[in-house]
């Protein structure tokens, strides 16, 4: 809406308090995320700082003083820098630390690294501190990705529970999470401070005196907008700045008071210029309204001449329209019987060949029924030929003689001679040996079922008696044994592996 005698319809001191809330909040959004950035890396550099105290510079060369994630992550990744800090805070807490392989600086992150060496070391470091009651984190955190800042807690619990012993660990330790990092590595203290905190106490009076001229201004030009919400916002945004950043804050925020008031004073003077084209619209407006009144019979008659040529017109393309329709669905409808008509062939000639299938399915079914029953048949007759065979094999056996005597010669000993023998003549199964009598040399005979001489083998022995163990596996029973005197060589018959020759008993 316009507004009269050229005022304003809105104050400076609104501008400026508009931007200055829009300005606020964008500053408290980035001073959140950057005092998070500055809060996580303090307390990575304070990790990394303890862990180089504790194992030495050289040992943990990997791990530089003040690293980022990546490289924080990357040095503790083989689990040799943690294993040892652990191994010194509790002494034999990992018994065995696998070195690294190489001497090399950095592994990189898609280097081949051991696998032994990252899940043993990292493993057993993991273990022994779940074991100690300190907050823990997965293995899968020093991989790229991981949340490093859960290995820094850890790292950080680690360090408290260090210092808690060095205390005398009286009490229960516990550990109270998010510990603020001690400021003595960064301390800006100096021992003769004092030129510079006047410095510093002098620019400091400049700008509290330049803000109290901005705000004193704002305030008499907006007595009328809550001055006292405007300068509440003034402060609230210089009020934690550093003197050098009061000058670029200021220009930004009053770039920005500049830019708003132009958007705001270009708004207005649209407005203001479209008023009169309104009011001279709205005049013009009566004067057609009361000029036109003594003509609106005749339009009246000219619309229904238009209308009803126009309801002519429309039958005409309605008549027309549904020809074209009528043709189409004709057209669909032959499409659809052609359709019809090929599924219909296709189903005759599927169901053609599912019945010839149907019939060879049912000629092999019976070809296979009968080659099954031929050899089931063959399979019978086989067993009764096998067991006639079986019969037939142990009358063959009893035939033979259902007891056996085979007699050995038991050969010489080593630096025996043979002359010492006393067997005179062997032949088919008659043994003549030699005897001293009364009268002078006598001979005796002796008969068996087989006679075997010194020199026939273990092999050659038990041929004979193999056709015998066809019938324990018949069913039938069967007992060999070895008689004679002591040291005839019945255990070297009978169980030729306690000699050292294989081809004698």
């Amino acid at each position: 809406m316009a507004v009269e005698g050229g005022a304003l319809s809105f104050s400076v001191a609104s501008v400026v308090e508009d931007v200055l809330q829009q300005h606020g909040n964008r500053l408290r959004d980035l001073d959140l995320d950057s005092r998070k950035a500055e809060e996580a890396a303090s307390r990575r550099y304070e990790a990394a700082g303890w862990l180089r105290k504790i194992v030495g510079v050289v040992a943990a060369k990997d791990l530089p003083a003040e690293p980022s994630e990546e490289e924080f992550r990357l040095g503790l990744r083989s689990g040799i820098i943690l294993c040892n800090v652990l191994n010194k805070v509790q002494p034999g807490a990992v018994p065995k630390v696998v070195e690294s392989p190489c001497d090399a600086a950095l592994i990189p992150d898609g280097a081949a690294l051991s696998a032994f060496q990252y899940f043993e070391n990292v493993r057993n470091f993991l273990v022994a501190v779940q074991e100690m009651g300190i907050p823990n984190f997965e293995a899968s955190d020093l991989e790229q990705g991981g949340k490093s800042a859960r290995v820094v807690n850890t790292v950080l619990a680690l360090k408290s529970y260090s210092e808690w012993k060095q205390t005398g660990g009286n009490g229960i330790w516990k550990f109270g999470g998010n510990v603020k990092p001690s400021m003595s590595a960064k301390s800006f203290v100096r021992k003769n401070s004092e030129p510079f905190m006047n410095s510093l106490s002098r620019n400091l009076s400049m700008n509290e005196k330049s803000f109290n001229t901005l705000s004193s201004d704002l305030e008499n030009s907006n007595k009328m907008h809550g001055s006292g919400s405007l300068s509440m916002l003034v402060r609230a945004v210089l009020l934690d700045k550093k003197p050098e950043e009061v000058p670029t804050l200021v220009e930004s925020v009053l770039s920005k008071v500049v830019e708003e008031f132009e958007n705001r004073m270009a708004s207005q003077y649209d407005l203001v210029k479209s008023a009169p084209k309104e009011k001279t619209i709205s005049q013009g407006n009566k004067f057609l309204l009361k000029s036109t009144c003594g003509d609106k019979r005749i339009e009246e008659k000219n619309a229904r001449v238009m209308k009803k040529e126009e309801c002519f017109h429309k039958n005409l393309i309605d008549d027309e329209e549904l020809k074209n329709k009528k043709e189409k669905q004709q057209i669909i409808f032959g499409q659809q019987q052609r359709d019809i008509q090929e599924l219909k062939n296709t189903l005759r000639t599927a169901k053609a060949g599912m019945h010839f299938m149907q019939m060879k399915f049912h000629e092999e079914f019976n070809s296979l029924g009968m080659h099954i029953h031929g050899l089931a048949h063959a399979a019978s007759g086989y067993h009764k030929v096998l067991e006639e065979n079986r019969k037939l094999y142990n009358q063959v056996q009893d035939l033979k003689g259902s007891i056996r005597v085979y007699c050995r010669v038991r050969p010489f000993l080593s630096g025996q001679s043979n002359a010492m023998s006393t067997v005179d003549h062997m032949e088919d199964g008659n043994i003549t040996i030699s005897t001293a009598s009364k009268h002078g040399k006598g001979s005796k005979s002796f008969s068996f079922n087989k006679i075997f001489g010194p020199g026939p083998t273990q092999a050659e022995v038990f041929s004979d008696m193999q056709p015998l163990i066809r019938s324990v596996l018949d069913g039938y029973n069967v007992c060999i044994f070895a008689y004679g005197q002591t040291g005839s060589g019945k255990t070297y018959t009978m169980d030729p592996k306690i000699s050292q020759i294989k081809t004698k008993g």
